[in-house]
Parts: C-alpha cells; sequence; structure tokens
C-alpha cells in the first residue's frame, strides 16, 4: 500500500547540506532543523501547509474546480492514520513534505502553500497535465523513483482519506443494498470481561486468529482452563458503521470507513512493508539528484496482517479452500507425522461442518459488479467457480471488505454465539462449559525457558504488557502448564527469536522457509454503470464469491502456469490507494466507482534464502523472474476475461496496478483492446516488479515444522532438535512450505492436530474423578 519507506535515511540536515552542494537549494532558506523525534508532531508544527496544499489539490480535481470537501480537516484525519504507520513511513512523510517544498521552491520560487490547485498539480506533474517547455519537469518513475515515491506515497495517504469519508462517497455514488442501511439489522457485542491475569492457567495462548481460536476451541471443549491473549483490541462489529442522520431523524448506515478499518483493524495501520530502498551507501546519495537518479528501486511487498482480538478471521473473508494432495504431497518429511492427506482431508471436512462453510450464499449474493466478471469467463470458456465460505446463508450480502462484518453473517472472530448452530471457533471457545478467558491488548513480550530438575526444557511463564483503554501499561508475568504461541508470523517469530535469545539458546532455522501468496488487481471500468442497476442483487454482495483456478497452456512452444483469480470488491477508499493517478487522471477514475469490477491474481512464492523473517519480526519478500512471468500471465488472463465481458454498446477500460501512470506518445494510456493491453504489460515486464503494487495477506512459514517445531508433538525445538515441552506453535509459522491456496482451512486441520497433542500431554495432570463421581 504505501511505499515512501525509501525516504527514511533522510534529515533535514542532510537534505540542506546535499541540496546545497548541487545547487537544488536557494541559500538563506531552512535553518537548525534537525532530525524530529516525533514527525507527526513536526508535520502538524512545520508542513501542515504544505499537506493542506496537495490535499486541496486533490479535491480541487475530484470535484472539478471545486472544494467539495474541507481541506484542512482531511489533513488532519490523515495525520491521525499516519500516527499508527510504522516510524519509518512516519519519518518518510515528514521527509517527503519537506523535500516537495523545497522543489516547489526550485522550480517555482514559491513554497507549496502559495500555489493554486493548477500551480501545484502543473509543478508535480507525472503526465496528467500536458507540459509546456517553459514549465517544471514531468516527474518520471523511471527517471526518478524516488521523487515519484514521494508525491505518490504523501497523495496516496490524501485519497485514502478523501475517500473514507462522505462528501466524496455520496459525490462518486458509493452504497449499499437497502437491507445493508437499515440500522436493525447491526450487530453489537459486549466487550468480554478481561481475564485475571494472576491466576494460573492449564494453557495460555499467544493470539486469538485462526491458529490460536482453533485450539482454544478445541482444548476448552476437552475441559482445559484456557487463556488466551491478543495484542489487539476488541471491537465490536457495529463499532465502525458509519451512522448517517436523516432529515425525517431516522439513521441510515454507511460502509465503515477504509482509513478507520486500516488503522484500528491492522498491524500498523496495513502500512507493514517488505523491501524499501536498495543499493544506498551514503544519504548524500539521496540528496544530489544526480546521484539519487542512478540508485535503482526495489521491490515492496505489502504484507497485510490483522491486530484486532479474534485475528484474521476476524476480518477476512471467509473463504476455506482446501490444500491440495499435490501441495502437501510436496512437503514430505515435513509433514505432519503419521498424517497423510486422506487425514488431513477428513479434519478439513470435518472443520468445514463445524463452521457451516457453504457455496449456498456465493450463489445468492453476487453482485452486478461480479457478474461481470463471472460473464466474462462464460464467455471464454473458463470455469469459473463458487467459493465456499463460512457464512450463514441468510447473509445480507452487505460485503466485509476485508474489514469488518457489521451484521453477524461471517462465521468469523466475532459474532453473536447461536446455540446448536456454527460458530467461529473464538465465539465456540468463550461459550463451551469451561468457556476461554480472554486478555485483549495484551503483548507477549518474553516466555520464561528453563530447565526443569530433570534436565528438561520448559516455559515457567511469559512476561506481558496489558494496555489499558486509557493507555497506562501494566506488566505481569502469567504462569501455566502449557504455552501456545499463534501469534502471526512476525510476531510469533519475535516473540520466539527473543525468547530463545534469553535463554541462551536458538534455532538457526527460525525465519527461514518464508512463502506468501502475492498478489495485485486488475481494474476494469465500464462504460456504462453497473449499479444501481435494475437487478434485485445485493450491491456489494459476497465481495469474493468467484474463484477461476489456476491452469497450464502453452506459451512460446512450452508449457506454462496461469494463476489462479479470484473477483475482488473494494470500498472507495481502498480503491483509491491502488489505483494510479495523482490528481486528474485518478479523479476521472473514481467519478465512476459505480462502473467499476475487479479481480486479484495470486501468485505463491517459492522457499528460497532470500525470503525471511528476522528477529524482529520484520519481513524480507520478493518475487523470482519466474513468479512474475506469472503474475504477468495472470494480469493477461483477467484482461482476457474483462474484454469478453464488455458489449458493442458497453466498452471498458482496464486499469493497470502500477506505481506510476503509463504514458504512450506523450498522453496517459488507455487500455481498451488486448493490443493497448500488450503494450502496458511489455512496460511493465521492462521495468519489473518493483514498478507493481504488490501485498499480500498470506504469509506462511517461519516456524517450520521439521526444522523449528516438532512434526509429531508440535512443540518447539531448539538448535539440537530438544523439544521445549510445553511450548506449541499453532499459526500459519509452522508451514514448511506454501500451500498455495488461502491457508485459513489447512491451519485449522493442523491446529486441531496441536490441540490433540496438547490434550494427550495434559490428560496426566487433568484431576482424576473419584469412583463415587465416576459412577454419578
Amino acid at each position: 500500500m504505501l511505499d515512501f519507506s525509501s525516504l527514511d535515511a533522510f534529515s533535514r540536515r542532510d537534505i540542506l547540506k546535499g541540496s546545497l552542494a548541487a545547487g537544488f537549494l536557494p541559500f538563506g532558506l531552512g535553518g537548525n532543523d534537525n532530525q524530529p523525534d516525533c514527525p507527526i508532531q513536526t508535520i502538524r508544527e512545520k508542513r501542515f501547509p504544505a499537506l493542506v496544499a496537495i490535499i486541496h489539490a486533490q479535491i480541487d480535481s475530484l470535484w472539478c474546480g471545486h472544494q467539495g470537501d474541507d481541506a484542512c480537516q482531511v489533513a488532519r484525519e490523515v495525520l491521525i492514520y499516519a500516527e499508527h504507520l510504522p516510524a519509518r513511513l512516519q519519518l518518510g512523510l515528514n521527509v517527503a513534505l519537506l523535500w516537495l517544498n523545497l522543489y516547489s521552491v526550485k522550480h517555482t520560487g514559491h513554497q507549496l502553500h502559495k500555489l493554486c490547485p493548477h500551480e501545484l498539480r502543473r509543478l508535480l506533474n507525472q503526465g496528467e497535465t500536458p507540459c509546456d517547455k517553459h514549465g517544471p519537469p514531468r516527474i518520471e518513475w523511471t527517471d526518478d523513483h524516488l521523487l515519484h515515491t514521494a508525491i505518490g506515497g504523501v497523495t496516496m495517504l490524501g485519497r485514502l482519506v478523501i475517500h473514507s469519508r462522505q462528501p466524496a462517497r455520496q459525490l462518486i455514488g458509493g452504497g449499499w443494498s437497502p437491507q445493508c442501511e437499515k440500522p436493525e439489522f447491526l450487530v453489537t457485542m459486549d466487550a468480554p470481561p478481561l481475564a485475571d491475569l494472576n491466576n494460573h492457567y492449564d494453557v495460555c495462548i499467544i493470539g486469538s486468529g485462526a491458529g490460536g481460536a482453533t485450539t482454544a476451541s478445541r482444548l476448552t471443549a476437552a475441559g482445559l482452563r484456557v487463556l488466551i491473549l491478543d495484542v489487539g483490541d476488541f471491537v465490536s462489529p457495529d463499532a465502525l458503521i458509519q451512522k448517517i442522520p436523516q432529515d425525517d431523524g431516522s439513521i441510515k448506515l454507511s460502509p465503515p470507513r477504509s482509513d478507520q478499518v486500516l488503522y484500528r483493524l491492522y498491524k500498523d495501520g496495513a502500512g507493514q512493508i517488505a523491501g524499501g530502498l536498495g543499493n544506498v551507501h551514503s544519504k548524500l546519495q539521496l540528496a544530489i539528484p544526480s546521484m539519487r537518479k542512478k540508485i535503482p528501486p526495489k521491490q515492496t511487498v505489502n504484507v497485510c496482517q490483522a491486530r484486532v482480538f479474534g485475528g484474521g478471521p476476524y476480518v477476512n473473508n471467509a473463504i476455506h479452500l482446501p490444500i491440495i494432495e499435490s501441495v502437501y504431497e510436496s512437503w514430505g518429511d515435513r509433514r505432519p507425522t503419521g498424517v497423510d492427506y486422506s487425514q488431513l482431508s477428513e479434519l478439513m471436512t470435518s472443520v468445514c461442518d463445524e463452521l457451516g462453510v457453504n457455496t449456498e450464499v456465493t450463489k445468492s449474493q453476487i453482485s452486478d459488479r461480479s457478474m461481470r466478471f463471472a460473464e466474462g469467463c462464460h464467455a471464454l470458456g473458463e470455469d469459473v467457480q463458487p467459493l465456499p465460505v463460512a457464512m450463514r446463508r441468510e447473509c445480507l450480502g452487505c460485503g466485509s471488505d476485508n474489514s469488518v462484518d457489521s451484521f453477524g453473517d461471517h462465521i468469523g472472530g466475532i459474532h453473536p454465539y447461536k446455540a446448536g448452530e456454527p460458530n467461529s471457533f473464538l465465539t465456540q471457545s468463550m461459550n463451551n462449559p469451561v468457556p476461554a478467558e480472554v486478555s485483549y491488548r495484551t503483548e507477549g513480550k518474553r516466555l520464561r525457558i528453563r530447565r526443569d530438575e530433570v534436565g528438561s526444557l520448559r516455559v515457567d511463564g511469559i512476561d506481558v504488557c496489558h494496555r489499558s483503554e486509557s493507555g497506562c501499561h501494566t506488566h505481569t508475568t502469567i504462569s501455566a502448564n502449557e504455552f501456545v504461541v499463534a501469534a502471526g508470523i512476525g510476531e510469533t517469530n519475535k516473540l520466539l527469536s527473543h525468547s530463545l535469545s534469553c535463554a541462551g539458546l536458538r534455532n538457526q532455522h527460525l525465519g527461514k522457509r518464508l512463502t506468501a501468496n502475492i498478489g495485485t488487481a486488475l481494474y476494469a471500468m465500464f462504460d456504462k454503470p453497473i449499479w444501481p442497476s435494475d437487478s434485485t442483487r445485493p450491491e456489494p454482495g459476497v465481495t469474493q464469491c468467484f474463484l477461476v483456478d489456476r491452469r497450464n497452456i502453452m506459451e512460446n512452444g512450452k508449457m506454462v502456469e496461469e494463476p489462479a483469480l479470484e473477483n475482488w470488491f473494494h470500498f472507495p477508499g481502498t480503491v483509491a490507494l491502488a489505483l494510479t493517478g495523482w490528481f486528474k487522471e485518478f479523479a476521472c477514475v473514481m467519478r465512476k466507482f459505480n462502473h467499476l469490477s475487479m479481480s486479484g491474481i495470486v501468485v505463491p512464492t517459492k522457499v528460497r534464502c532470500s525470503n525471511y523473517v528476522d528477529s524482529c519480526g520484520d519481513f524480507h519478500l520478493e518475487f523470482d523472474c519466474d513468479e512474475f512471468e506469472m503474475l504477468l500471465r495472470g494480469l493477461r488472463r483477467v484482461a482476457r476475461i474483462y474484454f469478453a465481458a464488455a458489449k458493442p454498446d458497453d466498452g471498458v477500460s482496464l486499469h493497470l496496478p502500477t506505481k506510476s501512470i503509463l504514458m504512450r506518445c506523450g498522453r496517459p494510456l488507455r487500455i481498451r483492446n488486448m493490443d493497448d493491453f500488450e503494450w502496458g504489460l511489455s512496460e511493465i515486464r521492462r521495468r519489473g516488479p518493483a514498478f507493481v503494487n504488490l501485498l499480500t495477506t498470506h504469509p506462511q512459514g517461519g516456524a517450520s515444522l521439521g526444522d523449528v517445531v516438532n512434526p509429531t508433538t508440535f512443540q518447539m525445538m531448539t538448535d539440537c532438535g530438544e523439544a521445549i515441552e510445553n511450548l506449541t506453535v499453532a499459526d500459519t509459522s509452522i508451514f514448511p512450505a506454501g500451500c498455495e491456496i488461502n491457508p485459513q482451512l489447512t491451519l485449522k486441520a493442523l491446529a486441531t492436530l496441536a490441540a490433540q497433542q496438547i490434550i494427550q500431554r495434559s490428560s496426566a495432570t487433568l484431576p482424576q474423578p473419584t469412583p463415587a463421581l465416576a459412577r454419578s
């Protein structure tokens, strides 16, 4: 999503020094402003007018010369969102605004806030505004990708907030089906009481996502006393919904704001970037234009991970696809010991039965946007299948948009408990006869690993930090018989690495074998609106309801693979993050939001040394050449589908997921046929994967079965293969290679196996009934 992390090595002093040396900055501008301790506060105090000026120009473009929204208020909300970004991105934003002010002074003699919207767009121009020989140069990604990134990062934040707010939503006509606008369908959930962290528990589980919740459900069903910890906050399903007062005094609901969804529900505001600045040897390289332009761009992948009580199942679209047999077999001796594919398949089927996984709801809740994708598939003879989802069949078709289900239709993280019906594993665990106790806003800091009296490695307790609603922090140590780490790949690897190090132990394989399903999207804008329409289909319906499976095709005389495709949907704020353009080009596309259909391409990466998680929990992840080529074949496959869905009186324009506007013959590229598309695809291939917006919500590996985790007992191991006897790992960290599809169902099956091992180990310590109790 956000990619101005390249700027994190700057400081104002470096810019001033390098700019003076390069003749970039007039003497006398600036002063003695050292690198700030708090970049966001510095922006508020010194860079705020520059931010407002850029947002002012964006609003002016969207409303065709009018200020349809308050640029100052948008800028304030941009900074609220930015406070949740990683520190390096905050610093990057601060430096970008400083840099752009200096750039403006050089080319216009004025700082940004002194320019009118037209003058600002003429200055910050990647091809959206016609150039003249007396004006500033065009800013091209291929010529100066770092300057381009600085502008792109700032405008991206502006687009996100502008299109999360009601004025832009009303302008572009975004909305819901009528039943989704009614307050009576909202679900409100009271926060569960916080557990007493001074108690002793049978099992302490760190993480409430798919792995942690599945384990908790199995263990509480077996009568064990379980504590679930999660660093995320409890967020009621209706907490982010927008309630719009009507003239008659009633309330109409509007979808959650995308910016609030990202910073309330996702780690680092969904700004967790794998990759960044390339071969830079000094900060002077960044400050001097001639040197800076020689720095090659580097791949970046946005890793989106939930940070909310309920984890991934709280926010995801409830898709449950089974790992295929050939992929499971490829895991070799890293598979769970003694579990062949038929046994794993039975487990996955059992999980689906428990959760009510079905395709009926995806068939009944298809939107008109999704149908455009399906119509194109049918026209080409592509086999399009409904996705199996854990959703109630009486679903309202609200569309969770990878955010929050405000109506309780998704059987994911948090929803009302229904006895005798399918419930999420987290909800079930809190309603079992021995209910799980929970502590949200609680971060696991260190597992206290030591040797017991017989020399075995064990965990005595876990040091945690609980954050109250008021922001106060309380540190304590929780004791339990067994510990399960299921905190998500980054946090799991960070916790395990730190805990082993503190105990004088290590596992050299920790963090390795990282894989991911990396994806991107192609956007199709039809000439005529898709919604509102005369049909009775919901808007947006089930947001991911169709799958086109991967296949092998003949290309240039050899057999190659095309990746799987899924139709996607996102609300305006999230779409605004991904589309190309800073001002005019972007605004023209967003005004046609109701003409939009989109599809995602997902490419699984292979295990290799360059992809790993470090001891700080940071991701190092990128495509190789073969994976990038597969992505391009996926884009071509989607393009053919959407062109096949076009009609003589309803053509379609395609928009590629690139980091800048593609220029052809001096004008922005218009993709109206396959010839246009192939030209654009050749440009992407020439510039490489660093030129494409890439993201993943499915990282896997880092604490692999066989290397880090015992494949029989699911216990954590040291370098010499010695097990830590009461420490289990049960999230996607344990995948020894990619599962190549949505990993949720595979993980729940593996977590069930891990829970069975804990139950077996705990049976000897469970209280045994007396003969009288046994008879009764």
